[in-house]
């Protein structure tokens, strides 16, 4: 009878009590806790070096674009056979990055349906049209917002065009590395060659200048995503715009903001494909007008904590900080000549000011 009772026993404690369960569990839930911020920052590290790679990539294209051509893309140029204006950049670069399937494609006439779109393509909104619904790794950082349409692709990078707030759109006037395309003039008309400024150009020096950097893709539910609209030339100073996002609640308190930067890969606008250097890293975007292709201001952006990745000129990549001397953000950014009045940021961006870069 006793030994029953001893194997009774016995088996009575051969599992775990409710307190054991309950101190693993905790124990556990301590564990993946400490363990969690260690994984999410090797995911980052690993998405900035991915970035960080995709834009070394696109310095190499912007380069061999150069020796190939005798000058850089445009970051706006003109679609000669198709809709007219608002070529972005990045299609001048697809045979540098080993997508000239693609490349091919676009510069050749194309029948999609009933429809035949005529060399070069269409406007870069028409999302019937299927080279820009095709995505490309190079133009996407990881740490970018998902979310990709499923018409038009999407680009995290851009093209600087400076630090001025007015000069964008006027051709051959962009203080950055790339703007308008410029054009010649024969017997009066106007021949657009998809021209843009040649290495000979940045004055301040290659490895002084910014290039391209990146914009967070705009979002309709994350408002500092979004660019701000308004009517009409409203603003002169950085801080005209900046102003009016409430940093607290992360939204715009004025107008309707648009969800412009990089939904439409092939289109060379300013709200779609450029950029600013009147502002710091992870600021937010204003249109100079009501209108996508406008001048303005669009700062760099990024979901990399403290900043973000850019391209330099020669082709070296460096990750800008949201603390570097942006200079003066009242001071008046429409009709600048010479020395950026935005500091360091301000000077890497323009190719001719004069300034001397330190770094920051």
């Amino acid at each position: 009878m006793s030994s029953l009772t001893l194997r009774r026993d016995k088996r009575s404690r051969a599992g775990f009590t409710l307190i054991e369960l309950l101190v693993v569990i905790a124990i556990i839930a301590i564990l993946i806790g400490l363990l969690l911020p260690a994984v999410q920052k090797v995911r980052e590290a690993a998405a900035r070096a991915k970035c960080t790679n995709n834009l070394k990539q696109l310095g190499i294209a912007v380069h061999a674009h150069h020796d190939s051509v005798g000058y850089m893309p445009a970051r706006e140029g003109h679609f000669p056979t198709g809709y007219g204006g608002r070529k972005s950049g990045l299609i001048a670069l697809l045979p540098f990055i080993e997508q000239n399937a693609l490349f091919n494609q676009i510069n050749n006439p194309l029948t999609i349906g009933t429809t035949t779109y005529p060399a070069t393509g269409p406007e870069p909104w028409n999302g019937s049209y299927t080279p820009w619904q095709t995505a490309t790794p190079t133009f996407l950082c990881p740490s970018d917002i998902d979310g990709l349409s499923a018409n038009i692709k999407h680009t995290s990078y851009m093209f600087s065009s400076g630090d001025s707030i007015d000069l964008h759109t006027t051709r051959g006037r962009s203080r950055g590395m790339f703007g308008l395309e410029q054009a010649n003039n024969s017997g009066g008309v106007t021949i657009y060659q998809l021209r843009g400024f040649r290495f000979a150009d940045v004055s301040d020096g290659l490895s002084n200048t910014i290039a391209m950097s990146e914009r967070l893709r705009g979002q309709g539910t994350i408002q500092k995503t979004m660019t701000l609209q308004q009517g009409g030339s409203w603003f002169t100073t950085p801080n005209q715009c900046l102003s009016l996002f409430n940093n607290a609640t992360r939204t715009w308190t004025a107008s309707t903001p648009s969800a412009w930067a990089g939904v439409r890969w092939p289109d060379g606008g300013m709200g779609f494909g450029g950029l600013t250097t009147n502002a710091p890293p992870n600021s937010v975007s204003c249109a100079w007008n009501a209108h996508d292709a406008q001048p303005g201001l669009y700062p760099m952006s990024s979901n990399h904590s403290g900043g973000c990745v850019a391209l330099m000129g020669d082709g070296s990549v460096r990750f800008i900080r949201e603390s570097i001397n942006a200079g003066d953000p009242n001071a008046t950014g429409i009709n600048l000549t010479t020395f950026s009045p935005y500091g360091i940021l301000g000077a890497m961006g323009t190719r001719a000011g004069g300034e001397t870069v330190v770094d920051n």
